[in-house]
């Protein structure tokens, strides 16, 4: 999924290039950046996102659990 996509629907999106517990958080057209300190953090460091040029030709995937944000390689 491409960073263009990720626009298309709400919700939280992360790459294998991210650091464990990191991701976009994606609400009515705006984007944030989102990072939980652990699998049971219920109250993440939620920032706007600034955006670089980078992030056009990053392959994203859908967050479907905040634990699975820490089951990276």
């Amino acid at each position: 999924m491409t960073f263009q996509e990720i626009f298309n629907e709400d919700g939280l999106y992360t790459s294998d290039s991210f650091h464990k517990g990191v991701c976009y958080q994606v609400e009515k057209g705006n984007l944030y950046f989102v990072q939980y300190k652990h699998k049971d953090d219920i109250s993440p460091l939620i920032e706007n996102a600034l955006v670089y040029k980078q992030v056009f030709n990053i392959d994203y995937q859908k967050v479907f659990t905040r634990q699975s944000l820490f089951n990276k390689k």
